[in-house]
């Protein structure tokens, strides 16, 4: 199989077409061409997945973030996106990448969906559109209990203890209905502001925390990878399944 063949397989879990305009997704680094020799999926690059990739004669890698790309502004002021230094090495090394990223959030089943299912959403609806029917962000109702208890049934769902909330989100009573949004989505804080009372996403900004005050919505930041790690699962598994072969998947546990 060579990774173009790949590409359409993931392309049948993850449809690339659903990914935001300008995300960096598909083959990210790498030729089409290329035989697949060894896989896994790793949530980002880090230089513990070169290693493990180098030692292991893994020469292809699914990734949910797209490799890091560093900015340059030339002297006519035009600015171009350049592979940074880590980037650079995974491609001196000989490895394909296929990135998923936003694709992987807003598909049928994908990280958005996977949030629904955990904190067993009813009578959802879509936001944070990308294209049609397709969305990064879900809310919707949930069974109704206090701001206590939902920390620590966010706690316990994702697996983390980093939250961070809003003064208004400690002034609400009860809560029955939730806008969640794998990764950072507090750029679309307008399309849930009245519609629930919390809003989960990650790395809230302080502007925003206020701003959550002032339209009375309550906040919960969590670990970026939080939110994202429940459906990377779930797509490491159907992936496996499709392939007939079990994949490793590596993610930085210290961000969980």
């Amino acid at each position: 199989m060579n990774v173009g063949k790949l590409l359409e397989t993931v392309n049948t879990l993850a449809p690339l077409d659903y990914a935001f305009d300008d995300d960096f997704v598909g083959i990210t680094v790498g030729s089409r061409d290329s035989k697949v020799s060894g896989l896994a999926v790793a949530h980002e690059l880090e230089h513990s997945v070169l290693d493990y990739s180098i030692i292991n004669n893994i020469n292809t890698l699914i990734t949910y973030h797209p490799p890091p790309l560093q900015k340059i502004v030339k002297e006519d002021g035009t600015e171009t996106l350049e592979e940074d230094s880590l980037t650079k090495k995974f491609r001196e090394s000989g490895l394909n990448i296929i990135t998923i990223h936003t694709a992987q959030d807003v598909c049928h089943g994908g990280n958005a969906d996977s949030l629904v299912n955990l904190f067993k959403m009813t009578e959802t609806k879509v936001f944070a559109h990308t294209t049609g029917e397709f969305g990064a962000g879900r809310f919707g109702n949930i069974q109704k209990t206090s701001n206590k208890k939902f920390i620590k049934t966010v706690e316990s769902k994702l697996n983390t203890k980093v939250l961070r909330t809003n003064e208004y989100f400690q002034n609400i009573k009860e809560i029955d209905t939730v806008a969640i949004l794998p990764g950072s989505g507090t750029q679309f804080i307008e399309d849930v502001i009245s519609k629930v009372d919390v809003f989960i996403t990650g790395d809230i900004s302080h502007r925003y925390l206020l701003k959550g005050d002032e339209t009375h919505l309550g906040l919960i930041q969590v670990n970026h990878l939080s939110t994202e790690i429940p459906g990377m699962k779930k797509f490491v598994n159907n992936l496996s399944n499709e392939l007939g072969t079990q994949l490793e998947y590596f993610y930085n546990k210290y961000y969980e």
